[in-house]
């Protein structure tokens, strides 16, 4: 009796024990590993040679900042020439000087003509060469349009020489260096992620899957130390793994600071989740009593 008492005693010192120890996961835990909210491979939608590199491996961009600049001379030139014919104005000059003389001579006849001085073939002939006349200021008008469109489309051809960021992150590659060729069948220049939100994608069990949703804060274990980390669950996929009877569900960890590395472990702690939320919803259901000052 005494011995199963005292086998009895140590268990429960061991259990408790077991659970003041720091780091022990507990049975409602899944491990993931932190990625950058954004991978995107930066390339370019015209060939050509690239002339500079503004981006090195390791740096901060923004959003809109140039990283890369190809060969422009040729177009360049062409859009010299664009903007010459553009402002070309001299037939559109002579079309609307032809055009004022052609009314002047209708105005004149139809004056003759109430005089008796001029025939009605004269007249006709005269309104013609007037309509005549605005046809020819309108085609160079319209032309003149279209070599100002013309001109746009240099300028945008032009701006597709530069490589921009299309969005703030870091570059962790360069798949091309000054002087290479970026052809259509190799159009990627660098790689670049971006790390102020990571996510993590876990494999929860179908069973506790109706406890959660989209939105929802989460607590999320990172690292070695298991640091506390307030993740928000943003995904939760419609469509369950067979095999292993799990459902994906991505949550997004804020990271302005960059305190949490890419690539390393996590666990999403849902019980810990549920007392927070339940812990979030007393505090927002309580009665607010506000003080004699402010009654």
């Amino acid at each position: 009796m005494m011995n199963r008492h005292w086998i009895t005693k140590l268990c429960v010192i061991v259990s408790l024990q077991c659970l003041c120890l720091p780091g022990i996961a507990s049975a409602d835990e899944y491990e993931a590993f932190t990625e950058p909210y954004r991978r995107i491979q930066v390339s370019s939608s015209e060939m050509g040679v690239i002339t500079e590199l503004k981006a090195r491996e390791g740096a901060e961009v923004r959003e809109g900042q140039v990283l890369a600049q190809l060969d422009d001379a040729l177009l360049r030139k062409t859009l010299d020439v664009s903007r010459a014919a553009k402002d070309a104005i001299g037939g559109k000059t002579a079309a609307e000087a032809e055009v004022v003389i052609r009314e002047q001579q209708v105005q004149s006849y139809r004056r003759l003509f109430t005089q008796g001085n001029a025939t009605p073939r004269e007249l006709e002939r005269a309104e013609n060469d007037h309509r005549q006349a605005l046809a020819r200021l309108q085609s160079v008008t319209e032309e003149l349009s279209v070599r100002a469109l013309e001109y746009q489309r240099v300028i945008c051809q032009l701006e597709q020489r530069r490589i921009l960021a299309p969005s703030d992150g870091v570059v962790v590659a360069l798949a091309k260096e000054v002087g290479e060729f970026v052809s259509p069948t190799d159009p990627i220049l660098l790689q670049l992620v971006q790390l102020d939100r990571l996510k993590a994608v876990f494999s929860v069990p179908l069973r506790r899957i109706d406890s959660l949703s989209e939105g929802q804060s989460v607590v999320v274990r990172v690292g070695g130390s298991r640091a506390t980390v307030f993740g928000t669950l943003e995904y939760i996929s419609p469509v369950a793994t067979a095999e292993s009877g799990t459902v994906r569900v991505r949550v997004v960890l804020p990271n302005e600071k960059r305190t949490i590395r890419s690539g390393v472990v996590c666990w999403l702690d849902l019980e810990a989740s549920a007392r927070t939320n339940q812990s979030k919803a007393r505090i927002s259901d309580a009665p607010v009593i506000l003080s004699p000052a402010l009654r």
